[in-house]
Order: structure tokens, then C-alpha cells, then sequence
């Protein structure tokens, strides 16, 4: 009898010559995140062949197996597709479980890949119970469906973090207390992370493309670097830091800077 796959790594080099690992989730894992994500389509499919019932007890046959039919592929197609392009390579069965969806070198998932990954799910979910995806995700050894092989993705397990560019202090230089008191208001680019997903993501792709790849790496390892890498990692792309969050750069350092884009990038 076959094994779940195992929690194996996965590690990305970025253009700064720093070396992330990402935890590769687990056969079981993803099985259980699916589960819920099931529970929850269920319902709305349901809800939808009650309103193709009921359009059918009326007379109109033809409606009803179209409402059925076309309805069913954009609920199944539509919520993980929304989901992972809209929360970051994420379903509500994968945030409960802290799992995500990256691109193959660890960056955010796009919504192209996203779209692509989800309708090759259709195949992958053949003949039944995602019996294809399953014989493939053995097979290639790297815990990947067909989606993923299709959009350049893997699932990933996600870390546990912290806001540190929130923490007075926080700046390795500075032996005293930041200059703003604990409580004030942020800097004035701190804003975007109390503004709207969408809108710290169009901050976000403005970014340097190295950058924001170094940034969505680091943010998931980010509770596993020794701080004197953290610190060195910051210091390695302080100019191109300055230019992304130049308020934060100023008052806090390099560090807090990067950990403020790390944030960024959970946020949106």
C-alpha cells in the first residue's frame, strides 16, 4: 500500500544569492484542506440544483439542465480560481490549514497561473476523486498535480510570522527607542497596510520584479533566518528598499523595511 508523500523541501535561490527552503505539503495535508473546500462547494451546489429544481418544476426542462450544467462549472471552477488569484495562492481549506500556492521559485502565485491551475483541475479530478492528479503527484516526486505542472505552481506549507516593521525597536542600529513613540501613527507609506488588498497589490507591482520575489521568499521564511541574516539580507538591497518604502527606510532601517513589504505582500 502506497505512503502519503512526505513533507519534503523546496529551495529557491534568489537573485541576491540567499537561500530560501519552503515545506512542501503533504499528501494528507492538501487531502484534508480539500475536504473543507468540498463542504463548502457543496453547499452552494446545492443551493444552486435547489434554483434548477425549482426552474424545471415550472416547465422550462432545458433551462434547468443549462442552469445545472453551466452553473456547476463556474461555482467549482470560480471559488478556487477567485480564491487563490484574490488570497494569494489560497482556498479557504488551505488558509485553515496553512497551506498556499506559489510559483515555482517561491514567488506569489498570478492570476493567470491561477486560472490555469484550477481548469486543468477538471483533468485532474478524472475519473473520480482527483484519481489523475493523484497517480501524477507520485509520480513526478515533487507533490504536483497536473494543474501544477501546467501553471508552474506548488503548494506549499506557510510559516508563522510577525509584523516586526510594527515593533518600536526594531532597527539593529538604533540602541535607544525609535524615533516615533509606540501607539503614534505610522509612517506615511506604513498607510498602505491598513488600505485595501487590491490596492497594497498594485503598490506591490510596482516593485523592482528581484525584489518582490526576494520579498515574497523572505516573508514566508522569514521566522526561521537568524537575525544576523536578516539583517544582512536587508542590508544587501537597502538601495532598492529606500526607493520601495523610502518612510520606513528612514525611520527604522533596511530591516524594517523589508519586514514592512513582507506584510505587504501577506496582506494582499
Amino acid at each position: 500500500m502506497s505512503q502519503p508523500l512526505p513533507d519534503s523541501d523546496l529551495v529557491v535561490a534568489t537573485p541576491e544569492r540567499v537561500s530560501f527552503d519552503y515545506q512542501v505539503a503533504g499528501l494528507a495535508t492538501r487531502g484534508i484542506a480539500q475536504l473543507l473546500d468540498l463542504l463548502i462547494l457543496s453547499f452552494f451546489l446545492a443551493a444552486l440544483y435547489a434554483a434548477a429544481i425549482f426552474v424545471g418544476a415550472g416547465g422550462s426542462d432545458v433551462l434547468a439542465y443549462l442552469i445545472a450544467v453551466i452553473g456547476t462549472f463556474v461555482i467549482v471552477f470560480g471559488y478556487h480560481w477567485t480564491c487563490e488569484a484574490f488570497w494569494s495562492g489560497q482556498t479557504v481549506g488551505k488558509r485553515v490549514f496553512r497551506l498556499r500556492a506559489v510559483g515555482d521559485r517561491g514567488e506569489p502565485m498570478t492570476f493567470a497561473q491561477a486560472g490555469i491551475r484550477n481548469l486543468v483541475r477538471l483533468v485532474d479530478f478524472l475519473p473520480y476523486g482527483y484519481g489523475i492528479g493523484m497517480v501524477v503527484l507520485f509520480l513526478n516526486g515533487r507533490g504536483k498535480r497536473l494543474g501544477d505542472l501546467a501553471a508552474g505552481t506548488i503548494v506549499v506549507k506557510d510559516s508563522d510570522w510577525l509584523p516586526l516593521w510594527q515593533v518600536p525597536g526594531g532597527r539593529p542600529t538604533d540602541p535607544g527607542p525609535p524615533p516615533q513613540a509606540w501607539g503614534a501613527p505610522p509612517p506615511a507609506s506604513a498607510a498602505l497596510a491598513y488600505a485595501p488588498a487590491s490596492q497594497a497589490e498594485l503598490f506591490l507591482r510596482g516593485l523592482d520584479p528581484d525584489l518582490r520575489r526576494l520579498v515574497a521568499a523572505y516573508g514566508r521564511r522569514r521566522p526561521e533566518l537568524p537575525y544576523p541574516l536578516r539583517a544582512q539580507l536587508a542590508g544587501q538591497v537597502q538601495s532598492l528598499l529606500q526607493s520601495a518604502a523610502p518612510d520606513v527606510f528612514r525611520e527604522y532601517g533596511p530591516l524594517a523595511a523589508l519586514d514592512y513589504l513582507a506584510d505587504l505582500e501577506r496582506s494582499a
